[in-house]
């Protein structure tokens, strides 16, 4: 029998705002961004006509969940209920399994799998569609293998539903560890997994499928590009999944080589140039990180806090006009001077002694070399970060003559 499920985890509703400033616009765009996914992914199960929605841990953000999240969380699941959708549930570190002081009164319609790990049947009227089994976390640090408790009771469609880290992910803490392999031993065909929150689909050996579809929206610079669920269509038991971004504000890090930008009001029109053009896709915003990088004449003025800070205003002026408005979360100055300073080093002669006494310094326009530039904007001479390599010999040379003088 074919039928259709949507996959999701990592919800972390009402999940505090860390490196957003207060009084920030981005703030304001994020405050309720959660939320407003999960309405998102209540209208897609909705609009696919899914026959239940799996929900794979850390549907809040904190254990002691905060009142807002868990009515917006019932109300969520109560319109899937009115449409006839199920809802399968697992706990995860975030939101372990908790007394009653912290749960809700959900719909009928919802299982919520407890620390034993359990399996039950879908049904479609009176026909089985699939089993589902799962199992929650009852404390925050689950340190064991919960995928050795899944195993194959049937011939029909199964899914395991089980937070854990799969292949020892670097980015994530070694909760319900376990391997690849030991996902195909157990022998289900679907593995609906949270607990990542990048979006990841691996073939294992047995036939089966194992899927993380992320979380459902981007929360810092950390957690860049398209956010959402898994939609998986199931016919003669094979499955076909397909991702569909849900996020309402979209997270970008962009790097941009000063390197062709050789004053600053062209890095407006260099940055314009390669901003996500997502107009069609129902985003309130995006969240970029803007990254300068790379060598040319521009560092020089970047080094300047004041000029830095103004550059960032308006750049940020000018993005919150566009169509799809772009908050600057931050502007990153990354730049290097115009010369290679190190292979100016290993080629010897008064640069490579001047350079040794100012290794210690961060860049030049610190306290060793003010004197050297001073003397070189004095004779109308650019800074030493600008002159090109075959004559910075001669431009050294020419600045310690005007500072000899001077003496």
């Amino acid at each position: 029998m074919n039928f259709k499920f949507v996959h999701a985890a990592d919800l972390h509703l009402d999940s505090p705002l860390r490196g957003v400033k207060a009084d920030g616009p981005l703030r304001a765009l994020l405050s309720g961004s959660t939320f407003a996914a999960l309405g998102r992914l209540v209208d897609l199960c909705l609009r696919e006509r899914a026959d239940f929605l799996l929900l794979a841990g850390d549907l809040f953000d904190a254990k002691d969940r905060s009142v807002r999240a868990r009515l917006a969380l019932r109300d969520a699941l109560a319109r899937l209920e009115g449409a006839g959708i199920l809802t399968f549930v697992v706990h995860g570190n975030h939101d372990p399994l908790v007394p009653a002081a912290g749960a809700l009164k959900l719909p009928s319609s919802v299982k919520v799998f407890g620390t034993a790990w359990e399996e039950v049947p879908v049904l479609r009227e009176g026909a089985e569609l699939c089993r589902i089994q799962g199992v929650s976390y009852g404390q925050e640090r689950v340190t064991e293998d919960l995928s050795r408790h899944f195993r194959r009771t049937s011939p029909v469609f199964t899914v395991g539903l089980l937070h854990a880290n799969v292949g020892s992910h670097a980015s994530h803490a070694a909760y319900a560890p376990c391997s690849l392999a030991d996902l195909a031993e157990r022998d289900l065909d679907y593995w609906a997994l949270g607990h990542v929150h990048t979006r990841a689909e691996h073939r294992l050996s047995s036939g089966g499928v194992a899927v993380y579809p992320g979380n459902l929206q981007g929360r810092h610079v950390l957690e860049t590009g398209a956010r959402g669920c898994v939609i998986v269509e199931v016919a003669e038991g094979r499955c076909q999944t397909r991702f569909a971004p849900l996020d309402v504000v979209r997270w970008h890090r962009l790097e941009l080589s000063i390197r062709d930008i050789p004053t600053v009001d062209g890095v407006l029109d260099a940055l314009e140039a390669c901003l996500p053009d997502s107009e069609q896709e129902a985003l309130t915003a995006h969240a970029v990180r803007v990254v300068l990088v790379g060598r040319g004449p521009l560092h020089s003025e970047l080094q300047d806090a004041d000029s830095l800070a103004q550059l960032s205003e308006h750049l940020a002026t000018s993005l919150c006009r566009r169509p799809v408005p772009v908050v600057l979360e931050l502007l990153e100055d990354r730049t290097e001077p115009t010369l290679d300073f190190a292979e100016l080093e290993a080629r010897g002669g008064l640069a490579a002694e001047v350079i040794g006494a100012a290794r210690d310094d961060r860049n030049w326009t610190g306290e060793v070399l003010k004197p050297v530039e001073s003397a070189l904007r004095k004779a109308g001479l650019p800074p030493l970060g600008e002159v090109p390599s075959e004559l910075f010999n001669d431009a050294m040379t020419r600045a310690l003559e005007l500072l000899v003088g001077e003496g």
